[in-house]
């Protein structure tokens, strides 16, 4: 399925709809198990949260030459309209974004030094019934679709609304509250660019099917690997089928929130700019781009890191 080409110097239209998230992020060399202590890296408490959700991908899909448009839900607590006036700075339209509730949503990540990384998250209260008819115009007017982890029944809804022209980015989250296996054999079915983590390949395998087998043929099913790099194969039938990896060098960086996220905006807007996806392109121009985005994302985190600052401490996480 390719997606709808935009006219001639307007750019194609993405959007990217999952949960909003302020995140707190830090690190910890092991983690020890239920009942027992682990000893975290750097503080939480005293970090301003980072802007995160789906806000990684929309702000890689703007900065990769498309238009964004996130769908997404927020609080009336003031943390939501930071995460909203984030979004916007970096370019990316709030039309789609509703305010309701109390409380916006939330994350703490712990990343693992052995492997891993442990999210605790608050959807808080701000989730209605169904969506607005703002978020329904968005996605129907879409180029392209990107879907993460959003309230199960919301994401029902955004997949049954996706023009069946349109490119569907199916970003895969390993949370079981947002996904059914039945909604799972139906975003497999549908998605036209099916990404997920190494870690994630076994959530998105359906009764032994591998995804690469589940999805509908031709479509595209890329597993990032972190430092071991990135592979794709086209779907078949058969399983997959034309595979291809693609090494990275690696980046050494104590936070790695949002690389994969920037990875998966960049690629969906390079496909949306291309017209929709091209079994015959050059894909693996596609996620050399995408994977470069990423690790420039680590690296300017990297050197911020290193640079000194006149007071004891440092905005962000």
């Amino acid at each position: 399925m390719t997606g709808i080409s935009a006219p001639a110097g307007s750019p194609p239209t993405v959007a990217i709809a999952g949960y909003c998230s302020l995140d707190y992020a830090t690190s910890t060399k092991s983690f020890r198990g239920i009942d027992a202590t682990s000893i975290l890296e750097r503080g939480i408490a005293s970090c301003a949260p980072g802007i995160g959700g789906i806000a990684h991908i929309a702000r890689a899909t703007a900065v990769a030459g498309a238009t964004a448009e996130a769908i997404s839900w927020v609080g009336a607590d003031g943390q939501g309209d930071t995460w909203t006036a984030g979004l916007a700075a970096a370019d990316v339209g709030t039309r789609g974004v509703s305010h309701e509730g109390t409380r916006s949503p939330s994350a703490t990540m712990i990343e693992v030094g052995t492997g891993g990384t442990i999210c605790l998250f608050d959807p808080a209260d701000c989730h209605p019934a169904a969506l607005t008819d703002a978020q329904r115009e968005a996605v129907g007017s879409s180029d392209c679709v990107v879907l993460t982890v959003a309230p199960r029944h919301l994401a029902a809804e955004i997949l049954d609304l996706v023009p069946d022209a349109a490119t569907l980015v199916w970003a895969v989250k390993h949370d079981d509250d947002a996904y059914t296996p039945e909604l799972i054999t139906r975003l497999l079915g549908r998605a036209d660019v099916v990404s997920f983590s190494a870690g994630e390949r076994d959530y998105v395998t359906q009764d032994g099917v591998s995804p690469e087998a589940a999805v509908r043929p031709g479509a595209l099913v890329v597993e990032t690997r972190g430092a071991g790099g990135v592979a794709w194969a086209w779907g078949s039938t058969d399983g997959p089928a034309s595979p291809g990896v693609l090494a990275v060098d690696p980046v050494r960086a104590d936070d790695t929130t949002g690389a994969g996220d920037t990875f998966v905006g960049t690629l969906a807007a390079l496909i949306a700019r291309a017209g929709g996806l091209d079994p015959r392109g050059d894909i693996a121009a596609l996620i050399t781009s995408a994977t470069r985005a990423a690790g420039d994302l680590l690296r300017a985190r990297s050197t911020a890191d290193r640079t000194p600052v006149a007071t004891s401490t440092k905005e962000g996480h």
